[in-house]
């Protein structure tokens, strides 16, 4: 099923013998619009796979669990039984994130005897771009620590698919735009991660200050 962009065309396509495929899902909209698609085309194309959704909570990231929850739900009433089990974890401080992906990933390929992965991770904005992300002291602000700057990353590797690797935000939010889930999907999902600190904070709400909020106002900026 081919998904047109800009920015490079996306083709989700699995052989006859794959039926269980893994989603990596943050809560965010890069992970939610790969998650549209793939509903997309299993509903449409095959409906004998299943797809199992991963979802590993940041230490500093607890509102992981309940955006991703949203949007699986959101996507259930709008494909129907698509989804299985929905595999969750915690990682034990930053530093231990990766591991504890690989840890869950392990866990749900030997219970459910997984394929293929799915994950959507995407492309930086261009360095001119990302240099503008700089708090009220003129300093950059940090984003991600891998440099995906101008690089064409393959959409496949290690029998993971990466169908955003070369597609920035921009990019994203055309996908939204031209599958018609702008107004319905995308207000599900979070970018932010200024409040992750406090004690107290609206997970409704997003502070437009820090680098992922920069990058998703500067992506979707064209469609708010």
């Amino acid at each position: 099923m081919i998904f047109k962009n800009s920015q490079q065309d996306i083709n989700i396509e699995e052989p006859i013998p794959i039926k269980t495929v893994s989603l990596k899902i943050s809560g965010g909209a890069d992970s939610a619009i790969v998650g549209y698609m793939m509903c997309k085309y299993v509903t449409e194309e095959r409906p004998d796979i299943k797809i199992i959704p991963i979802t590993t909570i940041h230490s500093e990231k607890p509102f992981q669990e309940i955006y991703s929850k949203r949007i699986i739900d959101w996507l259930t009433n709008k494909f129907g039984n698509v989804f299985g089990k929905h595999y969750v974890n915690k990682c034990n401080g930053a530093s231990d994130y990766l591991t504890a992906q690989q840890r869950l990933l392990k866990e749900a390929y030997v219970n459910e005897n997984i394929d293929r992965n799915y994950s959507g991770i995407t492309s930086n904005p261009p360095l001119d771009i990302v240099n503008t992300f700089r708090d009220k002291k003129g300093n950059l602000i940090n984003g991600p620590v891998d440099d995906r700057n101008g690089k064409d990353f393959p959409v496949y590797k290690n029998y993971s698919w990466k169908h955003l690797a070369n597609i920035d935000k921009k990019g994203v939010a055309e996908l939204y735009e031209t599958l018609g889930v702008m107004e319905t999907l995308f207000p599900l999902t979070r970018s932010c991660e200024a409040y992750a600190h406090e004690s107290h904070y609206n997970i409704d709400k997003h502070c437009e200050k820090c680098w992922f909020c920069m990058e998703r106002f500067w992506g979707f900026s064209h469609y708010e």
